[in-house]
Order: structure tokens, then C-alpha cells, then sequence
């Protein structure tokens, strides 16, 4: 039977309808203060005790009377005649009414002596001087910080009033297995509720994880129906799209009101909301990066709503490093790496798609294109919503083109620097206009070592621009076959013509051209394939060479004298990474 498809709610219209069938929870619970840090204060905090309680001593010294010690002067010092020894955080005795530092007197004949008269009060703590009982310490709606913790203590406050919203995490799908558990043919480890876990908890919700259900009409209602009597809220992982197997709009609508199936926002279009028993049931697209989004935009937003706390980040207006296209009336949200290049930031894209994890985790923030733009252009202002400290991008270098795998770990390399480098994937031209354009620390570069390689790929395009070649790593590329390539067996040879680079397939076309040998069409068997001659060896195959391809970085050469970049050429050029290559099969270049 065909399934209705997802009607399309805008991004706006869909939080403000969430909102209205919503109001704000007016929940609390009561914390140990320990267990405090993230979650959000329901009722002011008031000192329980005045701190310091009484008068005490700020340094060591002597508890003096400061009228002794008028006319005291460095060509006239005076004896301190009535006193008390004092140390730090002691309660200061009375009748004195000033404390002298020891380091400001000097023993002479076993009485103090001093060069500096004393002033009224002088290095005293007075009672209640941080804070008096019964002062406001911190306000309702205040998101308890790690260090907030010492001060509360402190004040004599061991347990805390807390907005408590309770969310229940419920994953679905019959393909899904446990964390731990190797996942067979056609399985994926669940791993969107770990993460969803996570993220409400650092917004201060007490998160319960349910066990995985299978795609079960019936199983799926009763889990639904448990995790609603048990929170406020409801999350159902994967189920919520158009598939065959897709059953949670059927679920809830049965026990409930859907108030609607699918919003205008990528990724993350097959979002679903329903009120079940006056409470919200969301339900998640299955894919991991769609699900980041609704978690952030809608699943974030209502509990920003309900008076919890999104959790601290940066915003940072940079420049498009090269133009984005999006379709209108959906409101998109792209993963970006940020870097400063020559005192400029510069925002570049990483791939979009629903699916692509990585680059999310390669990515230090991301820029919303909202519904109402056809796009950006490149070299546009936009705002970018980090997801790492801001501080940080200060020592990022932004690296486009091939992502080669060793790039990793060269980045390991340099972490030790204090860098961090962001690959941002892109063609050989992408990478070259990116250099071009100065909007990247480094290019990387992957050709094949002939004459005209670096001519044509590289210097062409870059006429008037002084490069620095910094060469990373090469490898040895070549026919696999399981039997010895002679001239009896090429007449006849099949070769998979599916390379994974552009300087491999210049290779293999350079070489399949020598020997006259047609190529395996799409689907049909082959008797050989491409690939390096480390991957060769691991197979037990033959191997026949075809020629080599290098992975260079490619620098401008007025970058070349950034602290950043140095440490990039040097980590480059290290022992460490060139023993990693030689162990991984790569020839390190000279």
C-alpha cells in the first residue's frame, strides 16, 4: 500500500505550532549539590551563612592599633609596642583595629619595627565581605557552572532547586544492534540515542534510554505508551520517514495527535510531532546528521522553551570561502571548518547530506541558509554558530582538496603543536581555486609524478602566485591480478576501470593504452583492479606498476612564515610521520 508523504511545515510555523500545543513546564526537583553542574536553577539561591563570618586577617602578620603607628617613615621607624602575631583567615582580635604585613617589619631585639604607618581597617576581611546571609547568590534561571560550585559550598548550600524535564529516548528499527555488539550483514550499532543522551543531558534534561525496538507496529505503541507515562517528553529514534517500515506516524496517531510530519529544513526533513497524552512525542530521522539537526532545532528549542539552558557556544560573523546553493523555502544547515587566513576568517563547506557523520565531526561550526535565500555567495558575510571554544580557531588551519587518509594522521603530528587542521574535501580545480582565492591555509594536491602534471593541474591556474610545494607523501600504483600479467594474458584482460583517484585513472589510462587492453564495463566481472602495491601485498595478489601518484601540500608562500603553517611543513617533514607512512606502504617523498 503507498504511503502518504511528508507534508512540508516551515521551519518557523513548525517550532511556533510546537510551542502552542507545549507551555512551559513549571517542573523541579532537588539535587545534590555535586550533581548540580548543567542543570538550571528553578528558585533563586540565597547564602545560608555570611562569608567570612566574622572579621579575619588577609595576610600574615601583625594584629596592630593603627594610631601606634602614626609617624612611622623609612628615615624614622617605629617599635610596635602592643600587638598580636596573625596569620591568614584567623579571626582578627580585638581592640586592634589594622593588620601589618610580616614582610613590612624587620626583628630587632625581639620587638617588630615597622617604616610605614597602619591605616584604619588596614588588610582586614570584614564579616559578610564576600557575601551576608540571606544575599541572593545566584538567580532563578541560572545555569550552574563547574566553579559555581566551590562558592555555593561555601555559602552553606549543599543541595539545589533544578528545572527537571524528564525525556524519554526510545530507538527503533529491526537492522539495529547495541553498542558492543558487532553488527552481521545489514545491521548499524544505534547510536543516535547515545548521542541524543548527550546532547539533552548538557542542556540540563534527565535523560532515560529505552532498549532498542524492533519494526513492530505493536511493540512500538507499547514502548511509546511506557515512555510517555514515565517523562515529559518522548523521542522515538528512526521510524518517522515514508519507508515501508516506517511506523511511527501510524503509532502515534493512533494514541494521539500528530501536529505535523515533516518541516522544511535540511537535513532533517522527516521530522514528526505528536501530542500523546498532552505530552510531545518527537520523532527523529535515522540518519545521524539529520538527527543532530532536529535535536539542535526543534528538540533543543522546546526545552530552551520549557526554561532550560542550550548549551554554551560561540557565534562568529566570517566569509563564505566559496558560493553555496540551496533550495528555497527550506531552511539549511551546513557543517563548515572556520580558519583565519592572512587576518581574515573564512567559513569553508564541508559536504552536505543527511548520512555524511564525518563532517560534522570535522567540522568546528555551522551556518544556517535560511528558507528565504536561493544561496550564498562566496565571499559573503555570514554568521557561523561554533561548536568548539573561539579560541580555538585561532590555531586552526584549513586545509582544502583530496583528504587523503595520512592527512589524519599528520594532523595527529601537529595536535602536539597546539594546531589542529580541518580537511576539507574538494577537487584538484576546487583546491586550486581556494588557493587562488586565499581563502585556505593549505591545499592539498593529488597528481601523477609526470612532467606536465604539476604544470598542468597546479601552475596554469596559478600564473602570478609564489607556491610552496610541500611534498607529504607518494605511492606506487599498479594492476592487482591473482595470475602473472604476460603478453599471453593481456590480450584477454578485463580491468575494473574504477580507480579511486584522478592521477590513478591517468595512470591506468596511460598504461591500458600502451598495452591495448579494454576495459570491464560496469557490472561485468574483472580479472584485475588498481590499487597500491601495500594493498597488493595484503591481498596475496600480483601486482604489475603503472606509475606513481604524490599527495603534496601546497602553500603560498607569504603563509609559509605563519607560526601555524611552519608547524604544518614541519610535521610534514618529521621522523614520527614518515615512519607512519613507511608502516602504512606509503613512500614518504624527500
Amino acid at each position: 500500500m503507498p504511503r502518504r508523504y511528508l507534508n512540508l511545515t516551515p521551519l518557523p510555523e513548525a517550532l511556533a505550532a510546537m510551542r502552542q500545543a507545549f507551555p512551559s513546564l513549571d517542573h523541579a526537583e532537588t539535587v545534590p549539590l555535586r550533581e548540580a553542574v548543567g542543570r538550571v536553577t528553578a528558585e533563586p539561591l540565597y547564602a545560608e551563612c555570611s562569608v567570612p563570618p566574622v572579621d579575619i586577617a588577609k595576610f600574615d602578620g601583625y594584629a596592630v592599633k593603627s594610631c601606634e603607628t602614626r609617624g612611622a617613615q623609612d628615615q624614622r621607624p617605629l617599635p610596635l609596642l602592643e600587638y598580636a602575631r596573625i596569620n591568614t583567615g584567623e579571626v582578627f582580635p580585638p581592640p586592634f583595629d589594622a593588620v601589618v604585613m610580616i614582610e613590612d617589619t624587620w626583628d630587632e631585639g625581639g620587638i617588630p619595627r615597622i617604616r610605614k604607618s597602619a591605616a584604619f581597617g588596614q588588610h582586614i576581611r570584614r564579616a559578610g565581605e564576600d557575601v551576608r546571609a540571606g544575599e541572593i547568590v545566584l538567580p532563578k534561571g541560572h545555569r550552574i557552572r563547574p566553579f559555581d560550585i566551590g562558592a555555593l559550598a561555601t555559602y552553606g548550600i549543599d543541595r539545589v532547586s533544578v528545572r527537571s524535564v524528564r525525556v524519554g529516548i526510545v530507538p527503533t528499527g529491526s537492522d539495529l544492534v547495541p553498542l558492543g555488539t558487532a553488527p552481521g550483514p545489514g545491521q548499524t550499532i544505534e547510536t543516535n540515542t547515545l548521542m541524543a543522551e548527550a546532547y539533552l543531558t548538557g542542556v540540563g534534561a534527565t535523560c532515560r534510554r529505552y532498549e532498542i525496538v524492533p519494526d513492530d507496529p505493536d511493540l512500538i505503541r507499547k514502548a511509546v505508551e511506557k515512555a510517555v507515562g514515565e517523562n515529559d517528553i518522548v523521542i522515538l529514534s528512526a521510524g518517522s520517514s515514508a519507508g515501508t517500515r516506517d511506523f511511527s506516524r501510524d503509532v502515534v496517531g493512533e494514541i494521539g495527535e500528530i501536529i505535523f510530519h515533516g518541516i522544511a529544513v535540511r537535513p532533517g526533513k522527516p521530522v514528526l510531532l505528536a501530542n500523546v497524552d498532552g505530552k510531545p512525542v518527537l520523532g527523529m530521522p535515522g540518519y545521524p546528521v539529520a538527527a543532530q539537526t532536529i535535536l539542535r532545532e526543534v528538540a533543543g528549542n522546546l526545552l530552551s522553551w520549557w526554561g532550560l539552558s542550550p548549551l554554551p557556544g560561540g557565534e562568529l560573523d566570517v566569509r563564505l570561502s566559496r558560493r553555496l546553493a540551496s533550495d528555497l523555502g527550506f531552511d539549511e544547515f551546513v557543517p563548515v571548518s572556520v580558519g583565519r587566513v592572512n587576518g581574515t576568517c573564512w567559513a569553508t563547506p564541508h559536504p552536505r547530506g543527511s548520512g555524511i557523520q564525518m563532517a560534522v565531526v570535522r567540522a568546528n561550526g555551522y551556518l544556517h541558509i535560511p528558507a528565504e535565500r536561493e544561496g550564498i555567495e562566496g565571499g559573503e558575510e555570514v554568521r557561523v554558530r561554533l561548536t568548539v571554544p573561539p579560541a580555538s580557531i585561532a590555531r586552526t588551519l584549513v586545509c582544502v582538496g583530496r583528504r587523503d587518509p595520512v592527512l589524519g594522521e599528520l594532523g595527529n603530528c601537529l595536535s602536539e603543536t597546539g594546531y589542529l587542521i580541518h580537511c576539507c574535501n574538494a577537487s584538484a580545480m576546487g583546491a586550486v581555486l581556494a588557493l587562488r582565492a586565499n581563502t585556505c591555509h593549505a591545499a592539498s594536491i593529488v597528481i601523477p609524478e609526470t612532467e606536465a602534471a604539476w604544470s598542468d593541474q597546479v601552475l596554469r591556474y596559478l600564473p602570478d602566485v609564489d607556491l610552496l610545494r610541500v611534498p607529504v607523501a607518494r605511492t606506487e600504483l599498479g594492476i592487482a591480478s591473482a595470475d602473472p600479467l604476460d603478453a599471453g594474458s593481456l590480450a584477454s584482460l578485463r580491468v575494473a576501470n574504477r580507480p579511486k583517484s584522478a592521477a590513478a585513472q591517468f595512470l591506468l589510462d596511460a598504461w591500458l593504452d600502451r598495452e591495448g587492453i579494454e576495459t570491464a564495463q560496469s557490472g561485468e566481472p574483472a580479472d584485475a583492479r588498481v590499487c597500491s602495491a601495500h594493498e597488493a601485498r595484503e591481498a596475496g595478489l600480483r601486482f604489475t606498476p603503472i606509475g606513481h601518484e604524490s599527495c603534496d601540500l601546497v602553500v603560498r608562500e607569504e603563509l609559509a612564515a605563519d607560526e601555524g603553517v611552519a608547524a604544518l611543513i614541519l610535521a610534514a617533514r618529521s621522523p614520527e610521520f614518515r615512519a607512519y607512512l613507511r608502516a602504512v606502504g606509503r613512500e614518504p617523498e624527500d
